[in-house]
Parts: structure tokens; C-alpha cells; sequence
């Protein structure tokens, strides 16, 4: 190889690494930083503290948030913005501004408060816009995490007890105190625009810590079926007040079978003026029933008359023989039966067939050619009587 050669060819890489500088010269090299820092500048979110640290829901949370403009930075920066935002979401929770110039090499500390409304963790954004010498703005994205928790309060448990459809029933709430100290001066109020509560409001002075009391409300509704209550506790601890209200939609349901009373056997027989009813009154229910009454029904041919029977047990009964004045032929008479069946009344009447037994009045003997039968008494006193007197003038 030449001179020549050797030189053309030191010269043609010469060239290309001449035009590789330029090239790499033209591009911009992005500066790596964190989510905490900006590109533009040497400034950023340096911490953000979170007190409390467990914040409960309605509870002010401050946010801390402390922003650092590096000693190398290229500018003072002018901020204008500090907003925090739910991740993915648009919308701000909490926003300052104005919030001051940050000259390089220093640091501010601001707090942004914010509030939730419900326990869970919480993945927030707290982001800073701010502004250079030279006008162009800054953005800088910091991730923080808030975990809201349920506040430590009493629990509240509701049940209802089973009952015919207009009978008082029990509507127990339970309270249970897991706090670690007692708490005081409770009370506890219902209310339903569907459910007839007969006393809304219980209290009791003390509950300890760790015990459960039970408040029964005596309430009455027409119909079975779900119906929405509200329950409100109001308790003292360490000294301050405080209110909890639950809405709870139980079910008041009937029993699946209740205690019913039927008649049957019946006969009603008139003998004269006596109107005679006998039966056997049931109860076809698995529930005891009360206050069973058998009566007639009072009429223009029938004097009204009770038997009163009582209790029946479920699947039990009993029987009665019902008597009465009558007048007239009677062939038919309604009878009533009332009975009452977890304190709500019933009743049912039944109208009953009438057989009517004819009287037989005595009939004189034609063949014995003899005097009729005469009553007893002072007719035939004074037939004695007149046989001495004959026997004597004899």
C-alpha cells in the first residue's frame, strides 16, 4: 500500500467521525430522573408525610409535602400549583396556589389538606407545576398512599321476631361495646314509615367494655314483609358525644302456620222452645289460641248465648254443647266463633242447619171404654173425696 493510499483512507474516517459529532451534536440527551424531579430543572418533590398516618373517614389528613430546588439547578422556580388527585383521575381532591418562589438550593414545606369519606387505601398524586426565569413550566408527579380506617365504634345488630301479620312483635337491637373503655349515657331511637313501633326510644346509663346489651322495641306492622328501620345510637366516650345510624331492612314474617279454630260435629236441635247446639271447636293451627267463645247470634227467634271454652292448643280440641230459647221454627241459626291468636282478634261465623223435634202430647185409650187419665193433684183429690162420701150415704 502507498503513502497515498494510507493517507486517503485516515482521511475518509476523519470525515465520517466529523459528521457522526455533528449528527449526535443535534440530538438532546433527556436528563434520568426520578418521578420526584423535572427534566427542565433540579427541582422536586422530596418527601410527602402523611399525619395521621391512619386517618379514619371524615378525619382532616395533612399532607406535607416538601419541595426542593437543587443547588445545581438552572433557575429559581416560581411555584404556581401543588393539587392532589386519585390515580387516573382527573378531578382534584385538594388544591394551593401561589404557593412561593423557590430560589436554588432551597426547600419549602407546605401542607395540603385533604378528607375521605370511606376506609380503604387510597392512591393519590400529589403533583407540582411551577415556573422558570425563562417562562417555561416545570411538572413534577409524587405517589403517595393513604390507608383511611374504619373508625373503632360500637356495632349495632337488628332482628325481629315472628308474629301474625297486626300483632305486636319484639324488634331486638343489640349493642356491642368492643371498645376498650365504656362508654356511657346511650341511647337508642327507631323509626320506620312502614313499621308501628308502640315505644322508639330505650336508654341505659353504662355499657362495659367487651359487653353487649339487647333494646327491645315492641312494633306492629299489617301486612308480612320487609320494611326499612332506622336505628340511631348516641353514646358518651371519654367525654365527647357521639351518633351512629344504621338502616337495616328485616323481614317480619308470619308464622307458616297459626293457630286457627274451626267447628265441626256441629248439630243444633230445637225441641220446643230449646234450641240445643253441640260441636267440637279445633284448632288446626300449630300455635295455641285464646279467649275461645262459641256464641249465637243474637235474632228476632233466638236469644244470643256464650260458651266460653278458653285456651286450645296447637292441633288440639275441645268440645260443647250450647243451649238457648227459641221461638217459632227455627231452621237455621248463625254461630260465632272468636278467638284471639298472638294478640290480634278473629272471628268467624257459620250458619248451622236446625232439626226440629216434634213434642208428642198424650193421647186418650179409645178401646178401654174407660174414663180419660186425669192429672195427678187436686183432681183426684177431690175424686177420693167424693168416693167416701158416696160410700157413707150408702
Amino acid at each position: 500500500m502507498s503513502p497515498r493510499e494510507s493517507n486517503d483512507g485516515v482521511g475518509s474516517v476523519l470525515s465520517w467521525l466529523f459528521v457522526a459529532v455533528v449528527v449526535l451534536s443535534a440530538v438532546t440527551v433527556p436528563l434520568a430522573t426520578g418521578p420526584a424531579k423535572a427534566a427542565e430543572a433540579h427541582i422536586g418533590i422530596s418527601d410527602v408525610t402523611v399525619a395521621p398516618t391512619e386517618p379514619t373517614p371524615g378525619e382532616q389528613t395533612d399532607l406535607e409535602v416538601t419541595i426542593r430546588n437543587g443547588e445545581k439547578s438552572p433557575s429559581v422556580v416560581d411555584v404556581t400549583d401543588v393539587y392532589v388527585r386519585r390515580q387516573g383521575s382527573p378531578t382534584d381532591i385538594a388544591r394551593i396556589e401561589d404557593v412561593g418562589t423557590i430560589t436554588i438550593g432551597s426547600s419549602i414545606s407546605i401542607p395540603v389538606a385533604v378528607s375521605f369519606d370511606e376506609p380503604g387505601s387510597k392512591n393519590l398524586r400529589v403533583v407540582l407545576v411551577g415556573r422558570q426565569n425563562d417562562g417555561s413550566h416545570v411538572r413534577v408527579r409524587y405517589p403517595v398512599t393513604v390507608d383511611v380506617k374504619e373508625v373503632s365504634r360500637p356495632q349495632i345488630e337488628l332482628s325481629t321476631e315472628e308474629a301474625v301479620p297486626g300483632a305486636t312483635r319484639s324488634v331486638n337491637v343489640t349493642v356491642s361495646n368492643g371498645l376498650t373503655e365504656d362508654i356511657r349515657q346511650l341511647r337508642v331511637v327507631s323509626s320506620s314509615p312502614d313499621v308501628n313501633f308502640g315505644v322508639t326510644e330505650r336508654v341505659k346509663p353504662r355499657l362495659k367494655a367487651g359487653n353487649a346489651t339487647t333494646f327491645t322495641f315492641p312494633a306492629r306492622v299489617d301486612e308480612a314483609g320487609s320494611y326499612p328501620v332506622n336505628v340511631t345510637l348516641q353514646y358518651s366516650n371519654r367525654g365527647e358525644k357521639h351518633e351512629l345510624t344504621r338502616t337495616y331492612r328485616p323481614l317480619f314474617s308470619s308464622p307458616t302456620n297459626p293457630g286457627q279454630v274451626i267447628l265441626t260435629d256441629v248439630q243444633a236441635t230445637q225441641a220446643g222452645g230449646t234450641l240445643e247446639i253441640s260441636a267440637t271447636a279445633g284448632n288446626v293451627g300449630s300455635d295455641a289460641v285464646e279467649g275461645v267463645v262459641v256464641s249465637v247470634v243474637n235474632s228476632s227467634s233466638v236469644e244470643r248465648s256464650n260458651y266460653f271454652i278458653g285456651s286450645i292448643d296447637g292441633s288440639d280440641f275441645s268440645s260443647f254443647t250450647l243451649r238457648t230459647a227459641a221461638q217459632g221454627n227455627v231452621s237455621s241459626v248463625p254461630v260465632e266463633v272468636r278467638y284471639s291468636v298472638g294478640g290480634v282478634e278473629k272471628s268467624v261465623t257459620t250458619s248451622v242447619t236446625v232439626d226440629r223435634q216434634m213434642m208428642r202430647r198424650p193421647v186418650p185409650d179409645s178401646g178401654s171404654g174407660g174414663f180419660p187419665l186425669l192429672p195427678v193433684g187436686g183432681t183426684a183429690a177431690a175424686l177420693l173425696v167424693g168416693a167416701a162420701v158416696y160410700r157413707w150415704r150408702s
